[in-house]
Order: structure tokens, then C-alpha cells, then sequence
């Protein structure tokens, strides 16, 4: 018998909604719902995104909803050059910034980077305010070995021309961004890749700026952080678990278990 504690009823897409679509808004309102958790939030401000599978459009949150207050319904559909498509509740405005950094980021890597995460979390910003850079120095943080870029600070992004700025320090292979005296970036193929990224980047930046704070760093050899960024890549520091990353369903149970309203 399955036990209850992983068992997660979804309910079924809308009428008139493709199921991979309403999938992309359950996993992107969970999203929503455990960076609010964890505390990362600026009341309305920053944004996460995810495309919707098999289109160049994507989802943003509705300007205004504070994270703990959005739904699958509420999010806002949008095109590349940030026009809404189709229907969304309420009528909310997005955010112009969130759609010229996100739109950037999807445009540019849109073969493996679908779920964009932005905050202007305080441990990942103090990290960003120094003339220092992301220095692994935990399990966890060896992932973002010569995956790190850096993105110096022009002031609000409301300009489009800062987009190949953006995408230039993305590169083809960072999945993360430190934009100095601003905020994080993380981004992979899926809300859970993102997600658990951001959440590790700040955990190793934690540490980074206590130890810098108390002592000198003890360094990774860099062989072993490669070693270490490819047992994440590839799956092996998940070994035995039933899903590619186990943290999720938990994190789902979670976000369900203090307030189901994130799947309506």
C-alpha cells in the first residue's frame, strides 16, 4: 500500500487548458509558494518564470500578488516580446524588469534552461555586494563550479539593451548569475533544477561569507570540485533515491500541507 505521506492529488487542468500547460502553472505556483518559505521574498518584487513546454511563451507571476497569495490560475502567460497571451486572472500588470531579464534568459538558452529563478534574498545580496567572487566551499556548492556568471549593477532593468549584457555573462554553460550589488539568478530545465540551485547557492554563500568572517577559507582542490559538480549533474549524488531529485515531492508536501490554495 502506497504510504499517504507521498501521495499528492493534482487536480486536472481547466476546461479549454492544454494539461501540459496547467502542469507548467502547478509546478511554477509550488515554486512561488516555497521561496516565500524559505523566506526569500521582497513582498511583490523579483520574479520566477517557466515555459510553457513545447512554446516560446512563458509564465510570470501577476504584479502585485505577494507569493503566498498565488495560484496556478493567477499566473500570467507571456510572449518574448512580453505580450499576454490568452487570459489571466484579475488582469494583473508583470513586472517590466522581470519580463526584460526572464525573456533574455529564455530567449538565449531556450534548449535547457526553461525555469528561471530572481531574489533579492540577503545572504545571496551581501555575497553580491562584495568585490569578491562565489567561492565553493561546501558539498553542496561545488555544483556551480565554472557555473557562475557575473553581471555588474546599471541600476533598475527596464532597458531591453541590457539584455545581451545579461545574456553575455550567462554564457553557454552558467546556470547562474551573481548581478553585483543586485541579486541571484538561478535557472535549469525545470522549477525543481532551479530551485534546489538557488536554494544551495545561498546555503554555500551562508557559509562563504561566515567563514570569510571568522578565518581564511580552506580551499577544494579544483579536480575535486569538478568531480563533485558532476556527481550533481549527472545524478549520482542522488544515488538511491526514487526520483532524479527526492527534495521535491517533499518540498511539494510541504508547500500542500500549509496551504493547498496554490493548486487552484
Amino acid at each position: 500500500m502506497q504510504d499517504p505521506r507521498f501521495e499528492l492529488q493534482l487536480p486536472p487542468a481547466p476546461a479549454g487548458m492544454d494539461a501540459s500547460e496547467w502542469e507548467a502553472r502547478l509546478e511554477l505556483a509550488a515554486t512561488y509558494r516555497l521561496v516565500d518559505h524559505y523566506g526569500w521574498t521582497s513582498v511583490v518584487y523579483n520574479h520566477i518564470t517557466l515555459r510553457v513546454p513545447g512554446t516560446d511563451h512563458f509564465l510570470i507571476n501577476p504584479f502585485g500578488l505577494r507569493y503566498d497569495e498565488i495560484r496556478a490560475s493567477d499566473l500570467v502567460r507571456i510572449d518574448l516580446d512580453g505580450n499576454q497571451v490568452g487570459s489571466n486572472s484579475g488582469n494583473w500588470p508583470v513586472n517590466r524588469a522581470g519580463f526584460v531579464i526572464h525573456s533574455a534568459i529564455h530567449a538565449a538558452r531556450a534548449q535547457d534552461l526553461h525555469c528561471v529563478i530572481h531574489t533579492h534574498e540577503p545572504i545571496s545580496q551581501s555575497l553580491c555586494a562584495l568585490d569578491t567572487a562565489f567561492v565553493p566551499v561546501t558539498q553542496e556548492g561545488c555544483q556551480f563550479h565554472e557555473r557562475v556568471g557575473y553581471h555588474d549593477f546599471r541600476g533598475i532593468v527596464l532597458d531591453e539593451m541590457e539584455k545581451a549584457m545579461l545574456v553575455e555573462a550567462l554564457g553557454s554553460r552558467n546556470h547562474t548569475l551573481v548581478l553585483r550589488n543586485h541579486g541571484l539568478i538561478t535557472a535549469g530545465p525545470s522549477c525543481t533544477w532551479a530551485f534546489v540551485r538557488h536554494k544551495d547557492f545561498i546555503r554555500n554563500a551562508d557559509v562563504q561569507l561566515r567563514a570569510m568572517a571568522a578565518g581564511t577559507l580552506h580551499p577544494i582542490e579544483t579536480a575535486v570540485m569538478a568531480h563533485t559538480r558532476e556527481q550533481f549533474e549527472g545524478g549520482a549524488a542522488q544515488a538511491g533515491a526514487k526520483v532524479r531529485h527526492p527534495e521535491w515531492p517533499a518540498l511539494l508536501r510541504l508547500v500542500d500541507q500549509l496551504d493547498p490554495s496554490w493548486k487552484s
